[in-house]
């Protein structure tokens, strides 16, 4: 029986033998590595290609995906790091905290070495864009807040960014001179669902309620692949947790996307509050999402690590199950949806800034009604995992909006939300009587539950 076993071995060897290349053979990664997509590997690779053990798709980590050196990867993570703290240049109580495995230590750069990290463009003599709240010549309010024009280009500024001012060098001050800036430093958390009504430094000239102002809506979020491309929005409703729209994220695993917090401006890198960014360690899409009629069309996003919270960045706060009472406190509410999502169907571009949408909530049997008019038909049902808001012309979420929020004021407070509706799909854009159609959270609050008990979180309070 020992002979007989000896020699299966050496016939399944010699067989495997013929199927694997030379060279090649199925392992597990040693202790000093782990498993990570080959073109990441490839990236952090600082010893020299073909220094290194060789990296196989035929190996125990998968398809796409190599064994690669731990080190290599924590040292490129910690330059990283050091290169994103250098650009922002200041120590944020609840970015850099004693828990934040981000944080670098480093000698407190000088004036001059700030200046040539963050290299700031030359706007004229004697001028540089910088940010705004380093400039005294006409940008800064009593209160702190400096002027930027959402829209148009401002041909005094020479060609600096929103963000930016072209600052003559003599009227540049240092960090931490600027008075909201102190203010800010105040910050307390005080629940779920508040927002910014006057947002934070930025005071937008030529406003129109069609921009927000910066984190105004501070659970906001970007999901982005890991080349950094936009996918979709997403709404924070716990530090580690994010709501976004299932059909967005079809095609996406969990070790392929990013969440970034904080964000407003996607054209600049430069908001006096960074934004924070966290990798993906679980995926959670409905069972009963169906990717034809987009029904259950909600996905839950775990977080590896938890955002650290701040003045621009807290959960919005989770309506309770769907009952009569909610749709009428839904109807009584100011609701506004946000994104990056393209103005209406005739824009070739997304917007840069963080749109801000009033719309009213429809209700579901007013909704239907208005949606069989439409293409899809006088037999139109309208599923119970939606919602309706908008149909007013020239106000609506439209394309690229897919996964952002649908919220409106809890009964009774003016500046506090909870989470009413995903942006899911529409059939047409601010058109007048056509609503946009919205993930209906509070029907799908059972499954949420569900899926935050799974992922070993406490379950999350209505407000």
């Amino acid at each position: 029986m020992i002979a007989m076993n000896v020699e299966l071995v050496l016939l399944i060897g010699l067989t495997l033998s013929f199927l694997l290349p030379t060279g090649h053979s199925i392992r597990t990664c040693d202790s000093h590595e782990i498993c990570i997509r080959e073109k990441k590997c490839e990236e952090t690779d600082d010893s020299g290609k073909g220094k290194l053990d060789v990296r196989l798709l035929d190996n125990s980590c998968g398809r796409g995906r190599v064994c690669c050196d731990k080190a290599q990867l924590e040292s490129f993570d910690a330059y990283e790091a050091e290169i994103e703290y250098r650009n922002q240049h200041r120590e944020n109580p609840w970015l850099f905290s004693s828990e934040n495995p981000l944080k670098v230590t480093t000698k407190e750069s000088t004036r001059t070495d700030k200046k040539e990290d963050e290299g700031y463009q030359s706007c004229g003599v004697q001028r540089e864009c910088v940010p705004r709240h380093l400039c005294t010549t006409g940008v800064i309010n009593e209160d702190g807040r400096f002027i930027i024009k959402p829209r148009f280009n401002d041909d005094s500024n020479f060609g600096c960014r929103a963000v930016e001012q072209c600052c003559p060098v003599k009227d540049q001050i240092e960090e931490g001179h600027n008075p909201m800036q102190l203010a800010v430093k105040d910050f307390q958390f005080k629940g779920c669902g508040y927002s910014n009504p006057k947002g934070l430094y930025y005071k937008l000239e030529g406003f129109n309620d069609g921009e927000s102002v910066f984190a105004e809506f501070p659970w906001m979020v970007v999901l982005m692949d890991l080349e950094g491309n936009y996918i979709c929005g997403g709404t924070l409703i716990h530090p580690q947790l994010v709501l976004t729209s299932a059909h967005n994220v079809a095609q996406y695993s969990e070790d392929t996307l990013l969440v970034r917090a904080g964000e407003w401006d996607l054209n600049s890198q430069t908001e006096l509050l960074p934004h924070q960014m966290r990798p993906v360690s679980e995926l959670h899409r409905h069972q009963n999402y169906n990717n034809q009629t987009y029904y259950n069309d909600i996905a839950l996003v775990v977080l590896e690590q938890p955002f650290h919270i701040a003045p621009h960045i807290q959960p919005i706060c989770l309506p309770a199950k769907e009952t009569p009472q909610l749709e009428q406190d839904l109807r009584d509410a100011h609701c506004l949806a946000t994104g990056w999502g393209h103005f209406n169907l005739t824009t070739r571009t997304m917007e840069h800034l963080l749109k801000r949408i009033e719309l009213p909530a429809v209700d579901h049997e007013t909704c239907q009604r208005l949606l069989r008019r439409t293409i899809l038909g006088r037999r139109y049902n309208l599923d119970a995992s939606f919602i309706c808001a908008g149909g007013e012309k020239g106000k609506d979420t439209c394309r690229r909006d897919g996964g952002s929020p649908l919220f409106c004021t809890l009964p009774g407070q003016k500046n506090r939300y909870q989470l009413v509706g995903i942006v899911s799909w529409g059939v047409e854009c601010a058109e007048q009587d056509i609503p946009a159609v919205y993930t209906n959270v509070a029907y799908l609050r059972n499954w949420i539950d569900e899926m935050v008990a799974k992922s070993g979180f406490p379950l999350i309070d209505s407000f």
